[in-house]
């Protein structure tokens, strides 16, 4: 006599074997990380993010887990996705303080902050937050390779950041606002004292006050620009100019015309301001900063 299963039984396995019909197999995780490796390496940055990330999902515990997250955060900084790769660099950073791998991540991060940057004329936002990355290296990681390639970093971006206010500074310079164009010589002065911008700046102002019948606030502009950046070819034209009212100072003359611009700030010439002048105008016309953003 042939027995039957029990109904209940056959459904169970039936369903169980549909169950199981449904599910993708799962990828062993030294395969995934095998695939994600082998996508690095031929540049394929999205099947790399791909693969990593599902080894992260299924094997959070696996030992090449921080090494994956590291990966993915390069692989968006390769592939030109920096607010990702920004995003990503930093969540590692939260979640392995102790990483050996944290000076890179701060370098990255720094470049991938420079690659969002335009032009000198853009919101500098971007170049502030790089130089913040590399200031940091140098700060937290000093004698390292990664520190020497942050402090050279580091030049660009200040250099970057004082070419910004130059050009702000001579506009309000070729505008006629001298109080303005004077107050951003003098942020210059303080902030990025070492820049080419900076001395441009200088030999140009040296001559818009020469031009203005200014003696003492030209030779001032000349020796500080002299003095600072010697080794620039418009130092030397400085020296020359300066060989007539008495060459270079043995001090430093940067001290004297910050305080000869504070002197003139509130002099009524000044005050008088010409209509309408701003760098960053509500409607750019032809020929302003900001025509046509």
């Amino acid at each position: 006599m042939r027995r039957t299963l029990p109904v209940v039984l056959v459904v169970s396995v039936l369903l169980a074997l549909a169950g199981c019909a449904g599910k993708k197999p799962i990828t062993p995780a030294a395969d995934l990380w095998t695939q994600g490796s082998e996508a690095m390496d031929q540049e394929s940055w999205d099947l790399a993010i791909e693969k990593y990330k599902a080894l992260l999902d299924q094997y959070p515990f696996d030992p090449n887990a921080e090494q994956a997250e590291l990966r993915i955060a390069q692989a968006y900084y390769f592939s030109n996705r920096y607010p990702e790769a920004i995003a990503a660099f930093g969540d590692f950073e939260r979640m392995h303080p102790t990483s050996p791998n944290l000076a890179e991540i701060e370098y990255r991060r720094g470049l991938a902050y420079l690659a969002q940057h335009k032009t000198p004329d853009r919101d500098q936002q971007a170049v502030t937050n790089a130089l913040g990355s590399f200031q940091n290296i140098v700060d937290r990681y000093p004698g390292t390779p990664w520190a020497d390639r942050a402090t050279l970093r580091i030049r660009e971006c200040r250099e970057s950041l004082a070419e910004h206010d130059a050009g702000i500074a001579t506009f309000y310079l070729r505008r006629g606002s001298l109080r303005a164009a004077e107050a951003r010589l003098r942020g210059l002065l303080r902030q990025y004292p070492d820049t080419d911008a900076t001395a441009q700046t200088l030999w140009v102002f040296a001559a818009a006050w020469r031009d203005r019948d200014e003696p003492e606030e030209a030779h001032l502009a000349l020796a500080t620009l002299a003095y600072h950046r010697p080794e620039l070819p418009i130092a030397a034209e400085a020296r020359d100019k300066l060989a007539t009212t008495g060459g270079v100072p043995a001090q430093d003359p940067m001290p004297a015309l910050v305080a000869r611009i504070d002197a003139l700030a509130y002099t009524p010439e000044r005050l008088a301001v010409p209509s309408t002048v701003s760098s960053y105008p509500e409607r750019a016309g032809a020929g302003q900063p900001g025509a046509g953003r």
